[in-house]
């Protein structure tokens, strides 16, 4: 029988990390007949309002909800998200500026087949989301990677970033709330990142996912808020954290209309669209905002976001409460050798699971991600 021969680019990146975490938790699982308690991945676990589920089923009976949709936004969501923009940000959009994904992660893994040509280079943090790099490999593009450190509070040094340019450099990934220390940016923050991005013909994709999940009186600010910004970025949003529609697959990215254009492109060669009857519950839940259960959703985040970090410090772990996104990033013990060899010991020892910091760069060897995307009802039982 012949070999198959898988393409020679899979080599260039690792399995993803909580495919390979979820193989270790089964065989911990199976040795110790426990469940393990899983802090790895950040799984949005709120259950979405029951007024968007009723809606939703509404739309699913509706006479076109079973044939293809458009490419592009359908009028009711483009509305609802140029409205919502208007409200939430103070930014106006129009039409051409929008374009619907299959969740965030769609937008993510094909901005490089738009963006990049083999050999052309991106700058990616580190500590980052993995999916920032791997696509880029698999064109043969490069990631130059920038530090969040913990002596720059994990935030982007800008003199850094000049001396990673090169002339093959062609944008930028930011990501705040951050995935995964979770540390947050200001407007002026963002100013000097466009400022820089524009003295050096430079695009940034603005990863801004977890705009809605911010804690202690922060509200997190939109890239386009800036003026003239979609000159240079455009932003990706979730629906997935917004709603907790996570499994739903619903994103979008707004901005840019020539990067837009671009993805656009790329998406009509990749997929069909986002189905009908999601872009009308989209819409629904941008204009019929669920105030109570968005309190709630959040308070939920905050109170597991504070009894975690209670339950972890026991373990030795070090770290600042997040004002957004879903995860703590947390340094290790000193005696620890590293990130990887502390939450083997600690999920085979305690079936405890943490994700290693490494998983997001190599700037997380002394450091786990924590996600508070967790049932805490039985967490005194495992620490």
């Amino acid at each position: 029988m012949k070999t198959i021969q898988t393409a020679k680019r899979l080599d260039a990146f690792p399995e993803y990390i909580f495919s390979r975490l979820a193989k270790t938790v089964a065989e911990v699982e199976n040795e110790s007949k426990r469940k393990v308690l899983s802090f790895g991945a950040g799984t949005p676990d709120v259950k979405p309002s029951s007024q968007y589920l009723d809606k939703f089923t509404e739309f699913i009976r509706e006479p076109d909800a079973h044939l293809y949709p458009s490419y592009g936004a359908i009028p009711e969501l483009s509305n609802a998200l140029i409205q919502w923009y208007e409200r939430r940000f103070g930014i106006s959009l129009n039409k051409e500026e929008i374009l619907p994904l299959l969740g965030a992660k769609d937008g993510i893994s094909h901005l490089p087949l738009a963006l990049l040509d083999e050999g052309d280079e991106v700058l990616v943090p580190d500590p980052g989301y993995p999916a920032f790099t791997g696509p880029t490999l698999m064109i043969g593009a490069k990631p130059v990677y920038y530090n969040l450190i913990e002596g720059n509070d994990f935030k982007i040094d800008l003199e850094e970033l000049k001396d990673k340019l090169s002339d093959k450099t062609k944008f930028i990934w930011v990501n705040f709330p951050s995935n995964p220390t979770g540390q947050v940016v200001t407007i002026n923050e963002l100013k000097k990142i466009v400022e820089l991005a524009k003295q050096h013909n430079l695009f940034i994709v603005y990863d801004n996912a977890y705009s809605e999940i911010t804690f202690d009186g922060f509200k997190a600010p939109s890239i386009l808020q800036i003026k003239d910004a979609k000159d240079v970025a455009v932003e990706i949003g979730s629906f997935s954290k917004t709603f907790s529609f996570a499994g739903f697959r619903m994103g979008w990215v707004v901005g840019n209309k020539d990067i837009i254009v671009a993805l656009a492109k790329v998406k009509s060669q990749m997929d069909s669209g986002l189905s009908i009857p999601l872009q009308k519950l989209g819409a629904f839940a941008l204009t019929n905002l669920d105030a109570k259960w968005q309190e709630e959703m959040i308070t939920s985040y905050k109170n597991r976001r504070d009894v975690i970090a209670d339950h972890i410090k026991t373990l030795g772990l070090s770290f600042s409460l997040p004002k957004g996104s879903l995860y703590i990033w947390a340094k290790i013990p000193s005696k620890a050798k590293d990130s990887e060899e502390f939450c083997m010991k600690l999920l085979k020892e305690k079936q405890i699971l943490f994700t290693p910091g490494t998983a997001f760069g190599k700037n997380g060897e002394r450091y786990v991600r924590v996600s508070i995307c967790v049932n805490i009802d039985k967490i005194n039982d495992y620490f």
